[in-house]
């Protein structure tokens, strides 16, 4: 097959035209290593090949282009090139390459992983933990990691997570913010035994949001009930509320 024509492409590509109109997209490194520039003609087993080769590149510039917008974890690129339908054994060989050239790292994966969740999340030690395990980080690495995430730490970080809470919950009883917190910190992977001893601490006067609360059901309600109806009422209002009477 002679070659016609070669037209530059993006990403270090050629796309090579033959002078049957047929073509096919070659690196630029294989348009070196088979001296496509001066042969200008190739047979088919040497065309096979180049294709082959080829394959390889666009699978490294696939998965090249996914972690180049944030570092990703090993797991992470094997199931983006799985989803290509990609085979699995080039998927693999094509991580071997990355790891061995430093682009694909787990340790230092974790390292970023955890930094940035301490400085731009609330989260807590359990979550980020599983969502480690969910990114096929081992738990090998995840401990050399984690010893950053004090107990200190963990400690100022329920405490601040309080103090915003109440400060943005100012309607709430003392029991119905204990019961919120609780359930908000647990779920954001803090550890009970901390959070309890957290909200114990936890100092807020609700007697003023009590008598607010308690007059406006009372205002509301008076307009249908009156007398022990009408207090029974606005206990039990009350009382869904989180306050005691």
């Amino acid at each position: 097959m002679k070659i016609d024509k070669y037209s530059k492409m993006r990403n270090g590509n050629y796309k090579v035209i033959f002078d049957d109109g047929n073509n096919m997209i070659v690196h630029e490194d294989l348009i070196l290593k088979y001296d496509l520039l001066l042969k200008k003609e190739i047979d088919e087993e040497t065309k096979e090949k180049i294709q082959q080769e080829n394959n390889n590149y666009l699978v490294y510039d696939i998965a090249i282009k996914y972690i180049s917008y944030k570092m990703r974890s090993k797991k992470e690129v094997y199931e983006k090139l799985e989803e290509r339908g990609i085979d699995k054994e080039l998927i693999s060989s094509t991580i071997k390459k990355l790891e061995d050239q430093g682009y694909l790292n787990d340790d230092a994966y974790t390292k970023a992983f955890i930094n940035d969740k301490i400085n731009l999340s609330c989260d807590g030690p359990k979550k980020i933990r599983s969502e480690l395990v969910k990114k096929g980080v081992s738990n090998k690495i995840i401990d050399q990691n984690f010893d950053v995430f004090t107990k200190a730490m963990e400690s100022e970080r329920i405490e601040s997570i309080v103090k915003k809470y109440i400060k943005s919950n100012h309607n709430k009883s003392v029991n119905a913010l204990k019961v919120n917190l609780n359930q908000k910190l647990i779920t954001l992977g803090y550890d009970s035994s901390l959070v309890i001893a957290n909200l114990n601490k936890m100092k807020f006067d609700d007697s003023s949001i009590r008598e607010r609360e308690y007059e406006k059901i009372r205002s509301k309600l008076s307009k249908k009930y009156s007398g022990n109806e009408l207090e029974m009422r606005i206990k039990q209002k009350m009382y869904q509320k989180g306050f005691k009477m």
